[in-house]
């Protein structure tokens, strides 16, 4: 019985390793491993779509950008500022100005260098040259969870420019970190959400910059989202828990709707913690959310959930689950903490 049970065991594992080595193949062969999808893998999605200046893509062509010169004069001088205060870094990081400029909105070309100064990225990498490339070879040799990868890179912002070309060389990247953060982190793995967090690093910051931004949004004392992946999700557990007293203190005839409509509050907002609000909110909106969750960390989360309901729950006499929860996206910037971007 041991040694069949040993041979059955050697067999599954030989035949991961023989999937593991197609599918890593797919991926070097870029665009050309394409022509190896099973047809319901297919983008078939035809038609011209015109990207907006995120690089979102609509079947519609969008009004052109009618920004006053003197508006966009200002926005130039707001940069030069950025980059005069990264090259600073050291004596600007957590100042009141620093802190300001950032409720103001950082601009789109310096974001992933301010978000980059924040989390410490270039610290952590010069504390670990090489652990990229190990943590990339190794995933190479044993990483357990390439499926669920590819599966989740299949979906993640394939309505983006960056994202859209299946096997492309961002969904390469995208694919390289999360398989090596499931050998760096076997803990967690990989877990629902985590392929939209790094997907949204990559779209400012090079490769291995994104790996290490997702090490320490993981694992630094102010984020610490290791929680809401590991297994069990403590944290997850914790912060929907606190939203809930939270719903049931101050907006009571809302908890009363959602108990009519059979409507679990836990398991409709997970996204909105797994993601940090990536799903469910105008993409603009979700950036300046970021902005002020990596300058501020996990405790802005809980307000930024419950603004969302609050808001959602004034302005609908009779709110559907899609309404309230997120589900569909929020049209207004739904956040005391954040201006208008």
């Amino acid at each position: 019985m041991d040694s069949r049970w040993r041979l059955d065991m050697n067999a599954l594992r030989s035949r991961r390793a023989q999937e593991r080595a197609e599918l890593i193949n797919k991926y070097e062969q870029g665009c050309r491993g394409a022509a190896l999808l099973v047809p319901e893998e297919e983008d078939d999605e035809g038609g011209c779509l015109v990207p907006d200046r995120l690089g979102f893509l609509h079947e519609q062509k969008l009004p052109q950008d009618s920004t006053p010169g003197a508006k966009r004069k200002q926005e130039v001088g707001r940069i030069q500022k950025w980059i005069k205060m990264i090259k600073n870094h050291s004596k600007y990081r957590g100042s009141d100005k620093f802190q300001r400029r950032i409720y103001k909105g950082i601009p789109a070309q310096v974001r992933g260098k301010v978000w980059a100064v924040m989390l410490e990225v270039d610290k952590r990498k010069a504390q670990n040259p090489g652990k990229y490339a190990e943590m990339k070879e190794l995933a190479r040799l044993g990483a357990t969870h390439f499926h669920h990868i590819d599966s989740a890179i299949a979906w993640t912002f394939r309505n983006h420019l960056m994202f859209r070309e299946r096997y492309g060389m961002n969904q390469q990247a995208l694919f390289h970190i999360l398989m090596a953060y499931s050998v760096y982190n076997p803990e967690v793995g990989y877990s629902q959400g985590l392929s939209h967090v790094v997907a949204l690093f990559l779209m400012y910051m090079p490769e291995e910059d994104a790996f290490w931004a997702l090490v320490q949004l993981m694992e630094s004392r102010k984020h610490a989202m290791h929680g809401f992946y590991k297994p069990n999700t403590p944290k997850l557990e914790r912060f929907q828990q606190h939203l809930g007293l939270i719903v049931h203190r101050v907006l009571p005839s809302l908890e009363k709707h959602l108990e009519k409509e059979g409507v679990c509050l836990e398991d409709s907002t997970t996204h909105w913690y797994i993601q940090c609000f990536l799903d469910g909110v105008p993409f603009p909106l979700a950036l300046r959310i970021w902005d002020i969750y990596i300058l501020e960390g996990e405790h802005v989360l809980p307000a930024m959930a419950y603004t969302a309901l609050k808001i959602h729950n004034s302005e609908s006499s009779g709110p559907t689950e899609a309404r309230v929860l997120g589900t569909e996206e929020l049209g207004v910037p739904c956040l005391s903490l954040v201006s208008r971007a």
